[in-house]
């Protein structure tokens, strides 16, 4: 107290000060309050505005993330001005008049990209949502899985890109001389795709099997020199097992050519061979009852068996063609059944398929 009473302190005039200063607060807090208030009806009268309803929710979030960056600059930028006022108020003088108006333009200019980023990022998220959306209901499980992994890759893109270009123009707002940190990125971007260009061309490679749709987890594929069934897929490489167990792993860069066997119905081709002895018009009429009723039996078949006809007089046997559309996937196990089926028919109807034989005489 002996100490304060050396000071000569106003204790009166620093009392209105600080009732001054409390009733800047309490009026910027109502301000905030009241006008986020506004904010927030004038919001929901502009999206319940006749036809707004009836468009896409490409508004309903664009409203809405408005209105959420809107209430962050309000409150910030409301409490940075009552802070300057009680400044004022206590006669604190940190930056001269002139500083302090550069100082807020740049900071209203730096809020106001990082809202335009993050509007932009939110506007970008959407449309690439809706996009994707838009063929949801069409696909299979496995093509939604593959759908999701891209989208959120894009979206991942779209944020990266657009949040880089704000950072580079709060740089540029502050005076950061960008065009040598642009060009120093540029140079190490080109070394580091000279020394990865392997890992380079795999990535876009998958990037581009991914959004053509060239296969899917689950397809029964042949590529790079594998055959197997698709058990993974990535940006860099894909995971291939074959039949007999084997798990081959496949960089996307050496994918040129893929040959999907699950796109579409499939056919289950068969040939049969009968002896130059037998009839073939009572041969071909067995083999297209065994086929309907192969149809009747088998689900994976989706059209009954064609009997096409003689397509070749070999050495030995006369052999005839059947073909069968069936569901992707399923044409080998159907021509094995299809096969069996042949052999049974044509052996209860007394018609011989031959066979290589070695007869041997003796004196």
């Amino acid at each position: 107290m002996e100490l304060l009473k050396g000071w000569n302190i106003d204790y009166s005039l620093l009392g209105q000060r600080v009732w001054l200063a409390l009733l800047v607060l309490l009026t910027t807090f109502i301000l905030i309050k009241v006008t986020g208030w506004l904010l927030d009806w004038f919001l929901a009268r502009l999206e319940l505005e006749e036809g707004v309803l009836e468009q896409s929710n490409l508004r309903h979030d664009f409203l809405k993330s408005l209105g959420v960056l809107l209430k962050a600059l309000l409150f910030y930028g409301g409490y940075f001005v009552a802070v300057l006022i009680i400044l004022q108020i206590f006669h604190v003088a940190l930056l001269s008049p002139g500083d302090l108006k550069d100082l807020g333009l740049k900071i209203l200019k730096v809020m106001g990209i990082i809202i335009g980023a993050r509007l932009a990022v939110r506007l970008g998220k959407t449309v690439v949502g809706q996009v994707f959306d838009r063929h949801e209901l069409h696909q299979s499980f496995m093509q939604k899985r593959r759908a999701q992994t891209l989208q959120v890759l894009l979206q991942s893109m779209v944020t990266y890109v657009l949040f880089f270009v704000a950072f580079i123009m709060v740089l540029q707002v502050f005076g950061v001389n960008t065009s040598a940190i642009l060009a120093s990125a540029g140079i190490l971007g080109l070394a580091v795709g000279f020394g990865a260009q392997s890992l380079v061309k795999d990535v876009i490679s998958g990037f581009f099997i991914l959004f053509e749709d060239q296969f899917a987890v689950g397809d029964y594929v042949e590529t790079a020199g594998v055959v197997g069934v698709v058990e993974e897929m990535g940006l860099r490489s894909c995971k291939i097992r074959a039949w007999t167990g084997q798990l081959h792993i496949v960089p996307n860069g050496e994918i040129s050519k893929v040959t999907n066997y699950n796109r579409g119905h499939m056919l289950a081709v068969v040939v049969v061979g009968i002896a130059y002895e037998a009839d073939v018009d009572r041969a071909l009429e067995v083999l297209r009852r065994a086929g309907e009723q192969a149809k009747a039996e088998l689900p994976d078949i989706v059209e009954t068996p064609v009997v096409q006809g003689v397509v070749e007089l070999a050495d030995s046997a006369v052999n005839i063609r059947v073909v069968a559309a069936t569901r992707a996937g399923q044409q080998w196990e159907v021509e094995r059944q299809l096969r069996r089926r042949f052999k049974l028919a044509l052996e209860a109807a007394g018609i011989e398929i031959p066979y290589p034989r070695r007869v041997i005489y003796q004196r």
